[in-house]
């Protein structure tokens, strides 16, 4: 009989509470409404994640005439919700990227850098896109890695002296500096305080040093590599560096004064088990990234910047992007971001707007690798909880838009991946899945989810090249 009256009572409240609740001082109270239950039962727009992902196995077809220079090609491409997209289905900004992968099975060297948030950080999605990558086109190692990551990674276990510290061009700064000279990793490490050379004791050295060991977790192909490459300048006095591989010297050398990027390279006879290198100086150089790799095949570079949303990027002084491009190569350049500006839009214009703000972004890549094609990839699905029912962010896909508009603009491909997961309230069934492929925040794919995404992603770029290279090989 009581639980019958409480029964009662809450079924007349939920008729009568006002859907926006109740302003008492400085509290607002809200309750379940009928409508509110109503939309709690219906936030799915998917229920069988693994039904669902089986259509993009099979993918209907359509033929687009295309200019590549002055060819003439037949480009049969697949088309699906999880192809890449083109601007006028037109995918010869790609072509140069196809035709360099194609040039890598017989020796040529491809870089590919993946910049992202969170939702690639450790490596994740990037780790199975370079092996997948490095399985059918060929080459070896984790590409780019950090001197002092901000997070452990799977690619490369990596320790140091604890007189590092991390500068960056967005948050989760260790100090701020006075330049912007990040590279293309957005950050940089020193082991010695930023300062004038007037500030600095020439004969007070210090000694840092930082390893970095395969990791039992890497994908096979990363585990591998015969070249290392430290991108480092910008220090006031020489300095030592000591080169060691498996506790063996293989390098020692007096690194001279530089404001400008330097570039030094080691050729390593087999894979070490740990590569470790030893400071003493003065003043700490700017280190930017060490790459590890093989001089030929497939490189894929994480660059992961947690909490942005990509305009880390452009404000990174260009000069030193341009010289690591330049150096490694630059053909295909991804930038998936917009999951940490969908908490802040207030309303459909600002999703525009912050779509629009891309361009920028995409704009300053160009300007530093301007042979790279780009490939945009929009935020994933992120829910929020409404009246206790978890349901898409205000104005996601509107931002999503936005993006895909910025990238069309720019000639860019873009790769809707709110879509691909099911669209609206996708997550929902992406957190219940049995694996969990997304985590308990709603927003960030678990390695499962991640991997899976990325087999998805890899799958988008091997159509398209599977289309090209048919219409190339038909001439």
């Amino acid at each position: 009989m009581v639980l019958a009256s409480v029964g009662a009572l809450c079924a007349l409240l939920m008729l009568v509470f006002p859907s926006n609740g109740i302003q008492i001082g400085g509290y607002k109270i809200k309750f379940k409404t009928w409508n509110g239950l109503a939309d709690s039962t219906a936030v799915r727009t998917i229920v069988d994640v693994e039904k669902y992902l089986a259509q993009f196995d099979s993918t209907s077809l359509a033929t687009d005439s295309l200019a590549a220079d002055s060819l003439k090609l037949n480009v049969k491409r697949t088309i699906s919700i999880a192809s890449l997209q083109f601007k006028d289905n037109d995918s010869s900004p790609f072509f140069h990227l196809f035709a360099a992968l194609d040039s890598a099975k017989s020796g040529k060297r491809v870089h590919i850098y993946h910049y992202g948030d969170s939702q690639i950080e450790c490596d994740r999605m990037t780790g199975m896109l370079r092996e997948k990558l490095q399985e059918k086109f060929g080459g070896y190692g984790p590409g780019l890695v950090a001197p002092l990551p901000i997070a452990a990674t799977s690619h490369c276990s990596q320790s140091q002296s604890d007189n590092w510290k991390r500068h960056t061009s967005y948050g989760f700064d260790d100090g701020k500096v006075k330049h912007n000279k990040f590279g293309v990793m957005c950050s940089f490490a020193r082991f010695t305080s930023p300062k004038k050379k007037t500030e600095i004791d020439s004969t007070k050295t210090t000694e840092a040093w930082f390893e970095m060991r395969p990791s039992g977790m890497a994908q096979p192909h990363s585990k591998t590599f015969n070249t290392a490459t430290m991108y480092l300048g910008n220090h006031q006095f020489a300095f030592t560096l000591l080169v060691m591989a498996d506790d063996k010297v293989i390098a020692q050398d007096t690194i001279q004064v530089s404001a400008a990027m330097q570039t030094l390279k080691w050729s390593l006879s087999s894979t070490p088990r740990k590569l470790r290198f030893v400071f003493n100086g003065a003043d700490s150089p700017d280190v930017y990234a060490v790459s590890l790799q093989n001089n030929t095949g497939v490189n894929v570079t994480n660059i992961a910047l947690r909490g942005n949303d990509g305009a880390a990027i452009r404000r990174v002084n260009s000069t030193e992007m341009r010289t690591t491009f330049a150096d490694l190569g630059a053909d295909l350049v991804i930038l998936q971001f917009g999951g940490n500006a969908v908490p802040y839009l207030k309303n459909e214009s600002s999703a525009r707007a912050y779509g629009n703000g891309f361009r920028s972004t995409i704009q300053h890549v160009k300007n530093c690798a301007p042979n790279a094609a780009i490939l945009v990839i929009g935020p994933s699905d992120m829910s929020t909880s409404v009246d206790g029912a978890f349901q898409t962010w205000p104005y996601l896909a509107e931002l999503n838009e936005g993006m895909k508009e910025a990238a069309f603009a720019e000639s860019c491909a873009f790769w809707d991946m709110f879509n691909v997961m099911g669209g609206e309230n996708s997550m929902v069934s992406w957190v219940t899945n049995n694996p969990p492929y997304a985590g308990p925040d709603y927003t960030h794919f678990t390695p499962a989810g991640a991997r899976k995404m990325a087999e998805l992603m890899y799958k988008a770029i091997n159509d398209e090249y599977e289309a090209w290279k048919t219409a190339h090989s038909s001439m």
